[in-house]
């Protein structure tokens, strides 16, 4: 049974990480200067968000089944990631995509980190 167990968790995982990267491509299509509408960002930044908080959980899980343990170190990005969604919600509409893009901006670097260790993961469970 465990072995199940751990060969759906690394399907579930994969499938996420796919996820992140498609999502994460439209982010980054919105930081090079490509316009969307902010529904449309928005969905791209809460289901990037969605996917990564259930990507690290099936990561965790991965390592209990294992008997190890494992931090994740990027909530930093997940406030950063709550900062732009709320932007949405109290910025005023035409101030709101520049102000999203800020956030996003700023956080880039520590997404892109967070990407490549996924990928890495991903490259693994092959």
């Amino acid at each position: 049974m465990p072995d199940n167990t751990e060969a759906r968790i690394k399907q579930d995982l994969f499938a996420e990480i796919q996820n992140l990267e498609q999502n994460y491509r439209v982010i980054k299509s919105f930081l090079s200067g490509k316009d969307y509408d902010a529904i449309a960002i928005g969905g791209a930044i809460q289901a990037f968000k969605d996917s990564l908080s259930r990507a690290s959980a099936f990561v965790l899980a991965l390592y209990n089944l294992k008997g190890k343990r494992v931090s994740i170190p990027w909530e930093p990005l997940f406030t950063s990631l709550d900062y732009a969604l709320a932007t949405f919600a109290v910025s005023p509409a035409p101030k709101q995509k520049a102000a999203v893009k800020t956030i996003l901006s700023m956080s880039e670097e520590q997404i892109e980190q967070v990407l490549s260790y996924f990928s890495a993961l991903k490259e693994s469970l092959k």
